[in-house]
């Protein structure tokens, strides 16, 4: 899917596998088109923030961003999010009622927590079925504004503002789809689209040859952004500390997401040495051993600390392991003003 060396077999099978997944998204598209199956509308704007491929596109800090520029125009949000990883994935549940945290990240998943940690103020409700979890959200906490968390495909819900997220650095991986790529759709599905927001745009000096290839399939407005470390917290306490506290350290990284070489990186440029490293897979669920087997790895490679995305902190906070610092990251939109009126205008 990656683009990582396999065998003939392996790669013919994966290509006929994706045509059969065209074939049914294709279908499951001309559907909704015709009227065999038809979106519903929940009595409030929507708006979704989404992408066309597999993962690490920045959905999450996008959300969070969406949700902080809401509130600071007065609006009352909700995040609907599918709550991918969570324990029993078919219930709709409260993650946080925008008050206090309801559920851990084995119940609510990993990213609606995350989500509820940055902004404690607003609920936030998982489930498979985004009509059914926005209705038991409006009948319990009143938004006046939902965002999808991750809902670009999910079209049986309709929205009012479709925002795609394009990795700059990777933004379509081979071109094919799923499994033989990291499409979900066909880049055609683009059209959709009413915003375009190309992250990591700071990586990579082909931006605007990027620009040109999503301008022959939508005429959506631009956007670009670039991660923004913020600080350090300790996973256990919650305590932060500035940047420049891993300058200089042995750091040991480690980190169970979609593109774990981009965190990896990312402490470089902060001054951290890398030491070791250990991946996950995305979304993985860490046990007391394989903590255990962290803070080892760590010793033997003469690391002073352990280093981790946040969204691996919010899995290990239970756990309270000490010396595990995580990165926390914020999406900052180069067009700031700009973008935020687009989001406004769509209310």
């Amino acid at each position: 899917m990656y683009g990582r060396k396999s065998s003939g077999i392996i790669r013919a099978l994966l290509f006929f596998i994706s045509l059969l997944y065209g074939t049914a998204v294709h279908l499951r598209s001309r559907a909704y088109g015709w009227g065999l199956l038809r979106s519903r509308k929940l009595p409030l704007p929507v708006i979704s923030v989404g992408n066309v491929t597999l993962g690490g596109t920045g959905k999450t800090p996008a959300t969070v961003n969406v949700a902080g520029i809401l509130l600071k125009h007065g609006r009352k949000p909700v995040v609907l999010s599918r709550g991918y990883g969570r324990s029993d994935r078919s219930a709709v549940l409260v993650v946080s009622d925008g008050i206090a945290q309801v559920l851990d990240p084995v119940s609510g998943g990993d990213e609606p927590v995350l989500i509820a940690r940055r902004h404690p103020g607003v609920p936030v409700v998982a489930g498979a079925d985004r009509y059914r979890s926005g209705t038991a959200a409006i009948e319990r906490f009143r938004p006046d504004v939902a965002i999808l968390d991750d809902g670009f495909q999910h079209i049986r819900l309709k929205r009012d503002l479709n925002i795609v997220l394009i990795d700059a650095v990777d933004p379509f991986g081979s071109g094919r789809l799923f499994p033989a790529g990291i499409l979900r759709e066909p880049l055609t599905a683009l059209k959709r689209a009413d915003i375009v927001l190309i992250t990591r745009s700071d990586r990579t000096e082909n931006v605007g040859q990027l620009k040109e290839v999503v301008g022959r399939f939508t005429g959506a407005p631009v956007f670009t952004a670039r991660y923004s470390p913020r600080d350090l917290m300790d996973v256990a306490t919650g305590e932060t500390r500035p940047l420049d506290f891993l300058r200089g350290k042995p750091v040991f990284a480690f980190a169970g997401i979609a593109r774990p070489d981009s965190f990896i990186s990312l402490l470089g440029t902060l001054g951290a040495k890398v030491t070791g490293t250990a991946v996950y897979g995305d979304h993985y669920a860490y046990t007391r051993s394989d903590l255990a087997g962290l803070i080892r790895q760590a010793g033997e490679h003469s690391s002073s600390l352990l280093a981790t995305t946040e969204k691996d902190g919010v899995r290990l906070k239970d756990m309270a392991p000490k010396g595990v610092w995580a990165v926390r990251i914020d999406l900052e939109v180069v067009e700031s003003s700009a973008w935020e009126e687009a989001v406004v205008r769509s209310l």
